[in-house]
């Protein structure tokens, strides 16, 4: 029987979310500048050509991180479920899209790859930032808003947050754009 190298990916037990876990860790610690296939790969204790087994370079790893970026992110998705009112969703949004400022501050270009890798059908795809999209535009739905325009102010609702989150604003600057934004998602849905 032949011995695997330690640092081979079936050795080390490498996994997919193994990578996109350690890929979240190095933009928390370096930036989307920082993010390499070696710094993943050093976090991982294994060689970078053991990850191309999983992640072939470097543009689908960032399609990893967008598609994953939320599995650390503590949204609860399941409260999106159990809304019954425009005024519900608009207050959990609130909360949801104060935690996620929060949460790309801790993750330096987070925000900026998640905003040029977002494309209207994210909610069909796999992963945690697809369940979140399928949560709020379900959410909508069941409370009465046609199925397009849950799309239409989810859309909007997302580009207006990671814009602002990207603008880096003040925490009071960017609580009250997202209270008169808000605002206005509330009158186009009642």
């Amino acid at each position: 029987m032949t011995r695997r190298d330690p640092s081979s990916h079936a050795a080390a037990g490498i996994t997919v979310a193994a990578i996109a876990d350690a890929a979240l860790a190095v933009i928390r610690a370096d930036g989307v500048d920082g993010l390499t296939m070696r710094a993943v790969a050093e976090r991982l204790h294994v060689r970078a050509p053991s990850l191309y087994h999983h992640v072939h370079n470097k543009s689908e790893l960032l399609d990893l991180v967008a598609r994953n970026a939320f599995d650390q992110f503590t949204a609860d998705t399941t409260a999106y479920g159990e809304l019954r009112t425009v005024d519900e969703w608009i207050e959990l949004t609130r909360s949801g899209s104060l935690e996620l400022r929060a949460f790309y501050a801790d993750h330096p270009g987070l925000a900026g790859l998640i905003q040029a890798k977002a494309a209207p059908d994210r909610d069909r795809g796999d992963g945690s930032r697809a369940e979140l999209v399928r949560a709020q535009i379900e959410a909508l739905v069941r409370i009465g808003v046609p199925e397009p325009d849950a799309r239409h102010v989810f859309e909007i609702t997302a580009r207006w947050s990671l814009a602002a989150v990207v603008a880096d604003l003040t925490d009071e600057l960017f609580a009250e754009g997202l209270d008169l934004f808000l605002y206005g998602v509330r009158a186009r849905l009642t």
